[in-house]
């Protein structure tokens, strides 16, 4: 039969393996009458390494050509005993009991038969030679890969001598990796030296078979914490310096297969590194390694924890990467790597995981957004300025972004404190966040307000234009973003911040005491337990005693403190001390800390609803308050029309314009926010702030009017439209919207007298719609009509017939009354197009734009004549 499964490749594999392991059988009979017990009991650890042979080095075998042939007819004759193997184990769920090889037991059955010994062997003949010629094999690989077991027992449990000391086969290999990786330069992967390439390839090769997905070699290396740490001990050599260092790959590729194949093993080596944080800080830059350790990170699961996450929190892994935010000592790149790697972080932690290496929150990231951390954060953004403000922007609005408080899994605010005591794995709260950058919202603002200035430069256009500058865009866009936060339920809650203090207070004081590497599901009992007695005044109680009763009723309770640890008593004291925090924004007592009262006057807008709302505001409505008395919302929106060509910063504006009228009118001081935006002067009078300048903003004239009225100038010039012009029919748009959903006269009436305004009027009811018109045109001209049954399908333009809409499936004969138009049934309904019509609306950006010529012509002229007659001027007309 023809040999497919046979590869004759390997035929000089296992002529190598056969020569090792006749010498290596012949040793070990040799000492099994001397050492038999010694023997016998190294063969029964073979789950951690090879035989030990305690042999000296000139211990010889001799025999004569005759007995050797009178074991050669034996082993003939007997086939199997030709299969001269360790042993090994072949499955993974095989732990347990003394293993002695097939080929061995085979051996000694042969040698017993016979009195002479075999060929004349000595230690110095099992030498490094079979490992050299081994990695010469070009076959080498495959064959490991296809799990041959004689090769496997050679690198797992195969040993060499040096000079009469015995060398693992794998510990040879591993050393002599780390050898050739020692001689060569930082850049040698591309070198064209041939001795360094070779050396490059001998290393290459070695690090293959470590990395290759077999159980046995994967369970060699991580019970030899030794050599496990040799690999690890590249991380911090010279030359692993950048993503094209040879080590980088090598190192990630032993790593990565030892995480995947045996993670739990691995994690616990990886875990005993002290200066695990460090190492990996200082390689920041190298991308790969932090995926790496993103995804070591996204083995500690909630429902399974591996430790990493507080390993890494207890090696300060946030305040290190945050240290690198300074311009004066790290470059940009650096910055931006240690951004890049936060941010992957914050996703891996986000509260509504989306793939398998999601973490959910933790320790991390709460870490990241505690007050400590977002203090340095703003004051790297305040007194960095530059690349360092950049990052850290796009850091806290990550991690906005990604632990929305209306998509936690439990929300704090609805749940009982027994059923969810608090743990690491608690929703992140960003309470402390934004009432942070609240306070600082003026100095953040005033980069924007005083940005240096750029160099001009010419677009294509030919024009001179100042660019923006990523410092102004990146302020606007985390004002934006904290905009965002501010509309989330818990920042709109008076209970929120007294929750999450008692909770962190909790969690740190349990940490404190019990020294433990997380909070796990195993522990839930005890949390359970102790913070039922350390907190007494559960979240949907009503009882009206203030905490200090609580404290006073829970410190006295001797029943309780019986049974706790002897240092309860001032554990007790501290975790309660925490919970008395004194915000002068925070109620101290339950019946003071209800939620807001709803009940607005009418209209809205008034003096007693804004001071109620400034007596102890929740942080949301401390942040939009913020924005209110400084203006900063009329200021940006007075920006959108000065960079015509930044489409980031249009979208950004639009962003905050949306977030206002899509947030609440009757609880909230979002209503002063949009009632600020129709009468920036008029809305001073509800701040104590004076103004220092007077900014007189309509967003219906000042921006929309006026923005539309420039690009219908600059189209006369270029025949195109500024390049705002598409986020300003949004925004127009959001306006429109909000005076249809809302009986604007009950907000405010001078909101309501502003939208009356006959020039608002016009553009809302008739330009805008014509916009809307010709935006929602399909390309190639036509239109979505009725098919007659029910469907919506595009109508193109027909030079025979544009009017008619035939059905394949209907009767086309001349005769059938099946041939219908259904203009009249486009007609009845009022989302469909009256196709008739096609040739009379507007279909093009010169069609709007003349349209609007005749409109402000019309208007000019009106203006004029009214003018006049007031002036009592009289204009004769021609005779």
């Amino acid at each position: 039969m023809w040999p497919f499964g046979q590869s004759l490749n390997s035929s000089g594999i296992n002529k190598i393996l056969d020569e090792y392991f006749e010498i290596f059988h012949a040793l070990e009979h040799l000492h099994t009458d001397e050492s038999e017990d010694t023997i016998r009991s190294n063969s029964n650890e073979s789950k951690s390494g090879p035989c030990v042979l305690n042999a000296k080095s000139d211990d010889v075998i001799v025999n004569d050509e005759e007995s050797n042939n009178t074991l050669n007819l034996e082993l003939q004759s007997n086939p199997s005993s030709s299969e001269l193997s360790l042993p090994s184990e072949r499955s993974s769920n095989d732990h347990s009991g003394s293993s002695t090889s097939s080929g061995s037991s085979s051996l000694e059955n042969v040698l017993s038969l016979t009195t002479v010994p075999m060929n004349t062997y000595t230690k110095n003949d099992l030498n490094a030679s079979f490992i050299e010629r081994l990695l010469g094999e070009n076959e080498l690989l495959n064959e490991l890969t296809r799990q041959n077991d004689k090769l496997l027992d050679f690198f797992c449990y195969g040993y060499i001598f040096d000079n009469g000391v015995k060398i693992l086969n794998y510990a040879y290999l591993i050393d002599h990796m780390l050898i050739a990786l020692d001689s060569l330069g930082s850049n040698d992967i591309n070198s064209q030296d041939e001795n360094k390439n070779n050396v490059l390839s001998r290393a290459t090769i070695i690090s293959e078979i470590f990395a290759i997905d077999i159980w046995l070699i994967s369970e060699t290396l991580v019970k030899d914490s030794h050599y496990l740490g040799k690999i690890w001990s590249l991380i911090r050599h010279p030359n692993f310096n950048s993503e094209s260092s040879p080590l980088v790959s090598i190192f990630l590729k032993i790593g990565s297969n030892l995480l995947f194949s045996k993670p739990e093993d691995f994690l616990n080596f990886v875990s005993t590194q002290e200066t695990l944080v460090d190492d990996m800080v200082r390689h920041i830059d190298i991308s790969l390694l932090m995926e790496f350790l993103l995804k070591i990170i996204g083995t500690d699961k909630c429902e399974f924890s591996t430790g990493i996450i507080d390993l890494l929190s207890k090696q300060d892994l946030i305040s290190k990467c945050l240290g690198l935010l300074n311009n004066k000592n790290y470059s940009w790149h650096i910055q931006a790597c240690a951004g890049d790697f936060l941010k992957a972080l914050i996703a891996i932690s986000a509260n509504a995981p989306i793939d398998d290496i999601s973490v959910g929150p933790n320790n991390l990231t709460r870490e990241l957004a505690c007050e400590k951390c977002v203090v340095t954060l703003s004051n790297i953004m305040i007194n960095e300025r530059g690349y360092a403000l950049n990052v850290a922007v796009s850091i806290i609005i990550e991690l906005i972004r990604k632990n929305n408080s209306d998509y936690d899994q439990i929300n704090l605010l609805n749940t009982t404190l027994e059923n969810n005591p608090p743990n690491d794995r608690d929703p992140i709260y960003l309470g402390y966040l934004l009432k942070t950058f609240t306070e600082k919202l003026p100095q953040l603002f005033k980069i924007v307000e005083e940005a240096r200035k750029h160099e001009l430069r010419e677009n294509q256009l030919g024009e001179i234009f100042e660019p923006l500058g990523f410092e102004r865009f990146k302020i606007v866009e985390l004002i934006a973003e904290l905009l965002h936060c501010s509309n989330m339920g818990s920042m709109n809650s008076k209970r929120a911040e007294r929750i999450a203090r008692k909770r962190d207070a909790f969690r740190k004081n349990y940490r404190f005491n019990h020294d433990s590497n997380s909070i796990n599901n195993e522990d839930s009992n005890t949390i359970t337990t102790n913070f039922k007695r350390l907190v007494i005044n559960d979240n949907e109680t009503n009882d009206d005693t203030t905490t200090n009763d609580v404290t006073t009723n829970t410190s006295n309770n001797n029943d309780v403190n019986n049974d706790i640890h002897n240092d309860t008593n001032d554990n007790d004291n501290f975790l309660l001390k925490q919970s008395q925090f004194s915000d002068n924004n925070i109620p101290e007592t339950e019946s003071d800390d209800s939620e807001i009262d709803e009940s607005f006057e009418i209209p809205y807008i008034n003096n007693n609803q804004n001071k109620k709302l400034r007596t102890k505001p929740t942080i949301g409505d401390f942040y939009k308050i913020t924005l209110y008395d400084n203006r900063i919302i009329p200021k940006v929106l007075t920006m959108f029309m000065k960079f015509p060509w930044n489409n980031f910063w249009h979208n950004v504006i639009f962003d905050i314009v949306q977030q206002i009228f899509n947030g609440r009118m009757d609880f909230s001081y979002n209503s002063f926010l949009v009632y600020s935006l129709f009468n920036v002067n008029d809305s001073l009078k509800y701040t104590d702030k004076s103004a220092e300048e007077n900014v007189d903003f309509k967003i219906t004239n000042s921006l929309i009017l006026q923005a539309y009225k420039d690009s219908y100038e600059f189209y006369d010039k270029r025949h195109t439209n500024l390049g705002y012009m598409g986020h300003l029919v949004l925004i127009a748009e959001e306006v429109v919207k909000f005076s249809k959903l809302y009986k604007v006269e009950l907000i405010s009436p001078t909101i309501y007298d502003t939208l009356q305004d006959d020039g608002w009027k016009y553009y809302s009811e008739e330009v805008l719609n014509e916009t809307r018109l010709m935006y929602s045109k399909i390309l190639g001209g036509g239109t979505y009509v009725d098919d007659g049954n029910g469907n919506i399908i595009p109508q193109f333009p027909d030079n025979n017939n544009s009017s008619v809409i035939m059905d394949q499936n209907y009767d086309t004969s001349p005769t059938s009354p099946t041939i219908t138009s259904h203009i009249d049934e486009a007609d009845e309904g009022n989302e469909l197009i009256n196709v008739q019509d096609l040739e009379e609306q507007l279909s093009t950006e010169s069609d709007l734009h003349d349209k609007l010529r005749e409109v402000l012509i019309a208007k000019g002229q009106n203006s004029i004549d009214a003018r006049n007659e007031r002036n009592g001027v009289i204009i004769l007309g021609p005779p």
